[in-house]
């Protein structure tokens, strides 16, 4: 009987788990979609090139939030079928979901809010959780890699371009275009003997 039973929950389990990945994943393309979207009609708007996170981190956010009412309707549930009486989520499932739900909300803003913008004359460097910074091209002293991103310098503002932002190579065009070799030779040379490493 406790083998029938265990087998059922088992089934329960799984079928729960199937239909809750496959509506957070549906949620999660639905957003995703309307971001790209108002992404899109902001480059329409203006000539200026933006550089963004990959969207991957985005879907991270999302799936992240979209996993606390499965987990806690689901825990909801459970506890029903096993004792037939409706009782709260765990206390410590609440706050690991609490927790699921910050970061999450956390890394859509980041994503959403951190951008690197190169414009004709200038960089920008702007964020939800950093200082907006701008340097022009022609005011530009230093041109550093270390480790995984670039460092432009005009001695008073210091911006970080990391490599995995997506139109990277756009960057590196620009760069070239606009400020003079011998300040970024270096760290061009640098970021080459970074990728053989990675």
């Amino acid at each position: 009987m406790n083998f029938i039973n265990m087998e059922w929950f088992t089934r329960e389990a799984i079928l729960v788990l199937i239909l809750g990945s496959v509506f957070a994943f549906s949620l999660t393309y639905t957003f995703e979609y309307f971001i790209k979207q108002t992404d899109k009609l902001q480059l329409q708007k203006n000539t200026k090139r933006y550089l963004r996170l990959p969207i991957f981190y985005r879907f991270a956010g999302f799936f992240l939030i979209l996993l606390v009412p499965i987990v806690l309707l689901g825990d909801t549930y459970f506890n029903f079928q096993k004792n037939g009486i409706f009782s709260f989520p765990d206390p410590i499932l609440c706050s690991v979901s609490f927790f699921l739900f910050l970061v999450g909300t956390l890394l859509i803003l980041y994503c959403k809010n951190y951008k690197i913008i190169l414009e004709q004359d200038s960089i920008l460097s702007r964020g939800v959780f950093r200082k907006h910074k701008r340097i022009l091209w022609r005011d530009i002293k230093s041109v550093q890699f270390e480790k995984s991103a670039f460092f432009l310098s005009d001695n008073k503002e210091k911006i970080e371009v990391v490599t995995l932002l997506s139109g990277f190579e756009l960057f590196l065009s620009t760069l070239e275009e606009s400020v003079s070799s011998d300040l970024y030779e270096e760290a061009f040379q640098n970021y080459k003997q970074f990728l053989r490493k990675s």
